[in-house]
């Protein structure tokens, strides 16, 4: 029996193949475990595995606008879908949401909102504040397939910048106006804060300042970026350039100047008038 074929039969302990309909069906079972045989348990896109307890309501109309923004998310704008399964559970409010993540893990969930954990590849969020949560979240285990590099800021830009959205038509999203934006308008006004609140500055910014105290400030200004290049048809000309090329651009700098024809330091303040102006 030569070698190849031993690994293969997994007797060198190769690992096994992923099995996607299986993982689907274990992470089902396991979701009925958690939350009652009467939890509702739905697939979108054959690896989005939506849950909620039983007498949380239908999970049509929340299926429905996955399925809408999943098709827009791979609509010209992401590349690669996520290869293994991801459970989505979704509470009606705060209090069982809060009660999953103290049973499940032991502690606070972290997020008023939601989060992603990648480790168990599994969304967990508060539907109760809005939907806009889970086409938030949903960003990022997708992110994670196509741009694993991607740093936090673009990663988070685009995340919340579907947390208010617009759907003109089929297989189109853009990111609306939401709550974030008087944060960074207030540091645009602000001798303090207006550097910090730059494209230089976000592009230059590493993962753990990203996350610093100023998170919020961050957030708003990733997030208000994303949606500026959106207005101008250019978001996703930056992201797939910058995807691709991120070895020569650890930054994204060369990319912003290749699609927009301008230094982030030139463009600026063409960004913070539109910011103060929507």
């Amino acid at each position: 029996m030569t070698f190849k074929l031993l690994a293969l039969m997994g007797i060198l302990g190769a690992a096994p193949l992923y099995d996607l309909p299986a993982d689907v069906a274990a992470r089902s079972r396991e979701a009925r475990r958690e939350l009652g045989k009467r939890a509702a348990v739905e697939t979108v896109e054959d690896v989005f595995i939506l849950v909620t307890p039983a007498g949380a309501g239908s999970l049509g109309e929340t299926k429905g606008l996955a399925k809408q923004v999943l098709e827009a998310y791979f609509n010209g704008r992401f590349s690669k879908r996520p290869a293994q399964a991801i459970s989505v559970y979704l509470f009606p409010s705060a209090k069982p949401y809060e009660a999953y993540c103290q049973k499940r893990w032991g502690e606070a969930c972290g997020s008023p909102y939601g989060f992603y954990r990648p480790d168990e590849r599994r969304i967990v969020m508060n539907a109760g504040p809005g939907i806009g949560t889970l086409t938030h979240e949903l960003v990022h285990p997708i992110v994670e397939t196509d741009f694993p590099e991607a740093p936090e800021w673009l990663n988070e830009g685009i995340a919340s910048l579907f947390e208010a959205l617009s759907m003109p038509s089929p297989g189109q999203v853009h990111g609306v106006k939401n709550w974030r934006h008087p944060r960074l308008v207030r540091a645009l006004r602000s001798d303090k804060e207006r550097d910090q609140a730059s494209l230089p500055a976000l592009l230059a910014m590493n993962d753990a300042t990203f996350r610093n105290e100023d998170e919020d400030l961050h957030y708003a200004t990733a997030r208000y970026f994303c949606q500026w290049l959106d207005q101008h048809g250019q978001l996703w000309p930056f992201y797939q350039r910058y995807r691709d090329h991120h070895a020569q651009d650890p930054s994204g700098a060369q990319s912003f100047r290749a699609v927009t024809g301008k230094t982030p330091a030139e463009a600026n303040d063409d960004w913070a008038r539109w910011v103060k102006r929507l």
